[in-house]
């Protein structure tokens, strides 16, 4: 694919909106499919069940000039358009420059095709559907649109206006809430701990540092991401060292939000496996040491005591408690 073709793709280009997308409005679907037969049965069985609002596509570049001017609910695609195939379509949906990174995708194809497909849904999370068994597709569409659940985004912004338009461009993929203050925000994320903050840093009173400080304090794995208009090295090491995961530069490009805030959120999964593996280390720390210690207490005589150090390191270990009877048959062995 030439630097020309995507120059061409992108004018005129058209910002993704998520105002289009309002909830009360019926779900809006784009049919891309270079078969003019296919292309009518999968739109006539979308109508028939409820369906109404659909568009379609002949081509991949008719595909992404559609995404750039509308937006959409559900994207539907064979593997092969004549001019872009389903892997270089995905990809392209992925960057969030044509229409939400988290745009639904559902890959239509015969069954024999399917195994080669396959890669893409575990790649991209699309799913897939074969051609002869189009009866399912209202059902397949209904888990489509419905998909996993929104990611969470806490916006600490002084300046409501700012905030506002944040919210706009991430409120298609993404549960968004506003606080004004470092106070209010501290007081919300603490109600629901979410999957993302977007933390201004010049805020009144409790300034953007204190507040990243404050939570942090209270979970270590919370991915917050600073949003200022300094540049200072001094600042941003300060800031990465209080455990900051990136930054956000004003003015922001709001086209390239959605996007951004799709490639920090994994570092909250990396965060708390770390957090798990830490606290692993430590409890089998603490296991080690106890029955150490209760190793020494036997050959010492005083199996009282090292009885109760065998309590103490059975304790920290998840799962059910022992009972008495087990307890008893344990100390026995170990003894």
């Amino acid at each position: 694919m030439t630097s020309e073709f995507l120059a061409q793709l992108c004018e005129p280009f058209m910002p993704f909106s998520s105002e289009k997308l309002l909830k009360n409005e019926p779900y809006s679907i784009l049919v891309a499919h270079h078969e003019d037969e296919i292309r009518t049965r999968l739109r006539k069985t979308l109508r028939e069940t409820g369906y109404h609002q659909t568009a379609i596509a002949q081509s991949g570049r008719n595909t992404i000039n559609r995404l750039l001017r509308d937006n959409y609910h559900l994207l539907i695609i064979p593997l092969e358009l004549p001019d872009l195939n389903c892997w270089q379509l995905l990809r392209m949906i992925e960057t969030g420059a044509f229409c939400s990174p988290r745009l639904p995708v559902l890959i239509v194809c015969d069954a024999s095709q399917i195994p080669l497909a396959a890669p893409l849904t575990h790649e991209r999370h699309a799913r897939l559907l074969a051609l002869d068994a189009l009866m399912q597709l209202p059902r397949v569409v209904a888990a489509c649109i419905s998909g996993p659940k929104k990611p969470t985004v806490l916006i600490i912004e002084d300046h409501l206006g700012t905030a506002r338009l944040i919210e706009l461009n991430l409120s298609t993929d993404f549960e968004v809430e506003i606080a004004l203050t470092g106070e209010e925000g501290l007081s919300i994320w603490q109600a629901k701990q979410h999957d993302l903050v977007l933390l201004d840093l010049m805020l009144p009173n409790m300034n953007g540092l204190e507040v990243l400080q404050r939570i942090k304090t209270e979970k270590s794995s919370q991915v917050v991401t600073i949003i200022t208009a300094r540049s200072e090295q001094k600042t941003h090491q300060a800031l990465m060292l209080a455990g900051a995961a990136a930054f956000l530069s004003k003015p922001i490009d709001l086209r390239q939000l959605p996007a951004f805030c799709e490639r920090i959120l994994p570092y909250g999964a990396y965060l708390n496996l770390r957090a798990l593996q830490n606290r692993q280390q430590e409890r089998d720390q603490t296991i080690n040491q106890r029955v150490q210690a209760a190793h020494f207490l036997l050959e010492s005589g005083q199996a009282g005591m090292a009885a109760q150090h065998l309590k103490c390191a059975i304790a920290v270990q998840p799962g059910e408690p022992l009972g008495d009877d087990e307890w008893a048959t344990l100390l026995t062995e170990f003894v």
